[in-house]
């Protein structure tokens, strides 16, 4: 293979998968650096990289830790009416409520899945009984999991909810909240829009990742190539054998071929309450779901007994898709 042909199958093949890892890992990464990295023309990447963009529309974004904002830990909740009512009513309840960081439309054993932070357990008690209220001629059934930690994936946080925060300034508010709407937002572009000065603008920026506010600066793709969308939970029976479980699933996880733009398995939550785990998934057709959607979980943790409820996501009614652009990164000693 000449130079130039194998030039330009590395920027139609390798390229891409290149650009989107690294802006998953850090989306505040120049075009210069990035062409330093991947050895390649600054301009080449502005190209491929705008490519990129239009064609799996990246939401440039943060990982923010929602307890460092003074926030309770959040919950996902599942819905299942009796009778179905319609999306503008649906819509009409929670686009407005700043509590509500996403509502997926979903068909299957629940109609809706919403993930919710910010409410102490007394105002969380108050919100779901006046959601039920409200939906009380459809009589939804609730089905509450706290969440414990995240061990894929995030959610992105609306600026709603920031703005309600007492952990920081006015200034610092508008920096976090600028960059949750455009991470890779040009520094001059921040300084104006914030209405505040470069020694300013970047001094709060450290201060929010040194406090651990900003986790990561980061990218969702809202049109993925795998285009059927499931989200299951698994309530277990564990069994003393239940942290080898976990690692067995974790080992079956990395067994997929890496070298995709985004993992099947796109958000891993552990859970307490009616679920042990939530898992949001992307596949490329029915019979990759089938093979690596929920019967993972039920082979391999048959010795706990699973209880799955599954939907495939069909809607984003508030929010945006949680599909990460990352590969499966778990501690070596955890995969062995």
């Amino acid at each position: 293979m000449t130079k130039s042909k194998a030039v330009a199958d590395y920027i139609e093949n390798e390229l891409p998968y290149q650009l989107l890892m690294r802006l998953n890992d850090n989306s505040r990464l120049s075009l210069r650096t990035l062409g330093r990295e991947l050895g390649i023309s600054y301009h080449v990447v502005a190209a491929k990289l705008k490519e990129l963009e239009e064609r799996y529309k990246l939401f440039y974004t943060l990982d923010i830790d929602t307890s460092k904002l003074g926030f309770a830990e959040g919950r996902l909740i599942t819905i299942k009416f009796e009778r179905m009512p319609s999306i503008d009513i649906i819509k009409g309840k929670f686009a407005k409520d700043i509590f509500v960081q996403d509502a997926y439309l979903a068909q299957g054993d629940f109609d809706l899945l919403l993930y919710v932070v910010g409410l102490t357990p007394r105002d969380f008690q108050n919100w779901q009984f006046s959601l039920r209220t409200a939906f009380s001629e459809y009589k939804p059934l609730l089905k509450v999991s706290n969440l414990n930690s995240l061990s894929m994936g995030f959610f992105p946080l609306k600026n709603g909810l920031i703005k309600e925060t007492t952990m920081l300034s006015n200034a610092e508010k508008r920096i976090l909240m600028l960059l949750n709407e455009n991470s890779r937002i040009k520094l001059n572009e921040l300084i104006k829009a914030a209405h505040t000065t470069q020694m300013s603008a970047i001094y709060i920026i450290k201060k929010l990742k040194k406090l651990g506010i900003i986790k990561k600066f980061s990218a969702l793709v809202q049109n993925p190539e795998k285009r059927v969308f499931e989200a299951f939970g698994a309530y277990l029976y564990p069994s003393s054998n239940h942290s080898q479980l976990a690692l067995d699933f974790k080992k079956e996880l990395v067994n997929e071929d890496l070298h995709e733009y985004s993992n099947d398995y796109n958000v891993i939550v552990d859970t307490n309450g009616s679920f042990d785990i939530i898992c949001i998934c992307s596949f490329n057709n029915g019979e990759k779901l089938a093979k690596r959607g929920p019967d993972i979980i039920k082979e391999l943790w048959k010795e706990e007994n699973p209880e799955i409820e599954k939907a495939i996501l069909t809607d984003v009614i508030v929010g945006k898709w949680p599909f990460a652009l990352n590969r499966y990164r778990f501690a070596e000693k955890d995969i062995k």
